[in-house]
């Protein structure tokens, strides 16, 4: 069994996520140097052991894979191999709305290109940055294996400072995808899984250049709303002689009206006043790092007047730290800026609370895959898909069922969305359960979760998992993760999951340690029941046995293909209806103190590639070309723009209503 590659190591009494012989980076894009490398690249395809591939790294390990695929590690002949634009999927793809239109390829694949560099400063320090590559990854720079990681929807990294030389360079990168459902220690695993399995380096991939001491991430916590912050900055020496440092900090109130808002996803780019606080972030004295060393310089800081970041109000702060050391012979500087926002997430029995207000969350689902691109990402694609989602009056969106690309956060930040993400156990049995209990990817993957989007503030849930079958497993597994991230990196959100209304019903005990109680509820589909009554009923029966917790509901919707189309605007209506009569805002955007369910998220914008490949889903409120909406949009748009017309879905007190406290 691979083994897992992160930890976390407590320094200066902080727990900070180590991987790969590193503390774990921002992913965040810099205006640092960098080394681009997308593009033109070289591919192999291979039919790989995935019990080798997936079995623990050792020296006997990388000696059997130089006697099994030799040529493919080594082989300087190029003439077997085709080209390939990187970041792109292994799978080929039509772009079709039709079955079949996206290739099934899960199995191995090698790739390798050369690159230069002009120059290397021994005072610096080169980070290679992969945002995806989906499923197993193997690395090698001039040669010499780095490193693997497994998982092929969160972001990874490595020091490749020592093997990077001035001139030509080579990486080749070995991956193997093994098919959904052909073992049970995968993520996701399930053979059945309703998205698609893309194969290769899926997103950006690139070389980050650094000053030898740097800044490694900065994370950011609001306390409250009166703009008090932690900030937590950690630093890194990669170089071989002790430097001292100096840190410097300030904050920037960003202008959300600017032109360039939403052009660049660097929070350098975002213009503003700068803010002012109770006092400034600078480290008392110079700080003496020596080789190798990690140190976390720690900020309690306040923002007088402080503009909170809310739904459909993106108010937004720029924090900019600069590292200035001094070497033997040398003056370096290094700086790193992150946008976050001013905002508190919380509960109230069965409210969920945004900045100490009760919010209902009007959402829609999103898979992250265009028909021509499958889920390789851009920028302009993720932002017009937001826009598109946001002119429906949606106030959150649910991300997949799997951690988005990076940029996918920071636009939800910037469009005042609110976000649940979730890590990829989808239907999980008690098999799949047993053998995360021991390997633990699971909770790598949701460490890498947490801290590739920790200062995003779009994001206020985050969901163990989607519709798992096996009950007493689960809230074991729960119960871990919740303590993992409450014990050692509390960042205040909320913890939920996406369970099966039916798996195993309405008295599911893996609920108790989560914040939000959340189910799919597809009744009179895949339950039993009609649209309304089962809906109803099972709302009723669920707040009976969780009466102090939100409930939330995750999915609904229905099929539109075959001339169903009307049916699903029925279903729409019907389950609606249930839902809305309970809603802590009503259908007339009115807050209803007696309602328990704090939000609702219709499944999903775009139809999309399924798995197994024989048809698209056709769930989604418009097709897949993103231009033609079904029958069920304008419906949405209408009901959403109800409940959200007041501050985006805090609720409008009803007229002689004594008001509301929280």
């Amino acid at each position: 069994m691979l083994k897992t590659t992160l930890t976390l190591e407590t320094i200066n009494g902080v727990n900070i996520p180590f991987q790969n012989g590193m503390p774990v980076p921002s992913f965040e894009p810099q205006t640092r140097a960098n080394i681009a490398l997308n593009g033109k690249w070289l591919k192999r395809r291979l039919a790989m052991d995935h019990d080798f591939s997936l079995a623990p790294r050792s020296a006997d390990w990388l000696a059997e894979l130089e006697k099994r695929e030799g040529e493919y590690v080594g082989e300087a002949s190029t003439a077997q191999w085709q080209k390939h634009a990187i970041p792109s999927p292994e799978n080929a793809l039509t772009g079709l709305a039709e079955a079949n239109a996206a290739e099934t390829y899960e199995d191995g694949v090698w790739y390798r290109r050369t690159f230069t560099v002009a120059s290397k400063n021994e005072g610096y320090a080169y980070t290679l940055k992969a945002l995806g590559i989906s499923y197993v990854a193997d690395i090698w720079l001039n040669g010499q294996w780095i490193g693997n990681h497994e998982g092929g929807f969160t972001p990874f990294a490595f020091d490749i400072t020592n093997l990077l030389r001035a001139d030509d360079n080579e990486i080749r990168i070995r991956v193997d995808n093994p098919p959904w459902g052909s073992r049970v220690d995968t993520i996701p695993a399930v053979a059945g899984t309703d998205f698609f399995n893309y194969t290769g380096i899926i997103h950006d991939l690139y070389i980050e250049v650094t000053p030898s001491a740097a800044i490694v991430r900065a994370d950011i916590i609001p306390q409250d709303v009166q703009g008090k912050l932690d900030v937590k900055v950690v630093l890194h020496n990669r170089g071989i002689d002790a430097v001292e440092v100096g840190l410097e900090g300030s904050l920037l109130e960003v202008d959300s009206e600017a032109p360039n808002f939403l052009a660049s996803p660097l929070a350098s780019t975002l213009t503003g006043v700068t803010a002012v606080t109770d006092q400034p972030m600078t480290s008392e004295s110079e700080l003496l790092l020596q080789p190798g060393e990690v140190r976390v310089v720690r900020f309690e800081v306040t923002v007088q007047n402080p503009k909170l970041w809310s739904v459909w109000q993106p108010n937004l702060y720029v924090a900019t730290f600069t590292l200035t050391s001094v070497g033997t012979d040398l003056l370096a500087q290094d700086i790193f800026s992150t946008q976050f926002g001013i905002r508190t997430v919380g509960t109230d029995k069965t409210k969920i609370l945004l900045n100490e207000q009760s919010v209902f969350l009007a959402g829609i689902a999103r898979h992250e895959e265009w028909p021509d691109t499958g889920r390789t990402a851009a920028w302009n694609r993720i932002r017009e898909d937001l826009e598109q989602i946001r002119a429906l009056n949606v106030n959150m969106v649910r991300t997949g069922h799997y951690p988005n690309h990076v940029y996918t956060y920071l636009l939800l930040d910037r469009m005042g969305l609110l976000a649940m993400s979730e890590i990829p156990l989808w239907q999980f049995e008690t098999e799949h359960y047993e053998a995360q209990a021991e390997k633990r990817l699971a909770d790598q993957m949701w460490r890498e979760m947490v801290f590739s989007q920790y200062n995003r503030p779009s994001v206020i849930m985050w969901s163990t998992q989607n519709e798992s079958k096996d009950v007493w497993l689960r809230l074991a597994y729960n119960e871990r993760l919740v303590a993992d991230l409450r014990e050692n990196y509390n960042d205040g959100r909320l913890l939920t999951q996406s369970s099966a209304a039916d798996q195993p019903g309405p008295h599911d005990p893996s609920m108790a340690p989560l914040d939000v109680a959340a189910w799919t509820m597809y009744f009179g589909i895949f339950h039993g029941g009609t649209y309304y009554e089962g809906t109803k009923q099972f709302l009723e029966e669920a707040h009976r046995l969780f009466p102090d917790k939100p409930i939330l509901n995750t999915e609904f919707g229905n099929w539109s293909s075959g001339g169903n189309e009307g049916e699903q605007v029925v279903t729409y209506e019907e389950t609606m209806r249930a839902l809305m009569e309970q809603g802590t805002v009503n259908a007339e955007g009115h807050l209803n103190p007696d309602g328990y369910v704090a939000g609702i998220d219709f499944w999903i914008v775009y139809d999309w590639y399924v798995n197994h490949n024989n048809w698209i889903d056709t769930f989604g409120i418009i097709h897949m070309d993103r231009k033609t909406e079904k029958p069920v949009a304008l419906l949405i748009r209408r009901d959403y723009g109800i409940i959200t017309q007041h501050n985006g879905g805090f609720g409008k007190q009803a007229e002689g209503a004594v008001n509301e406290t929280n």
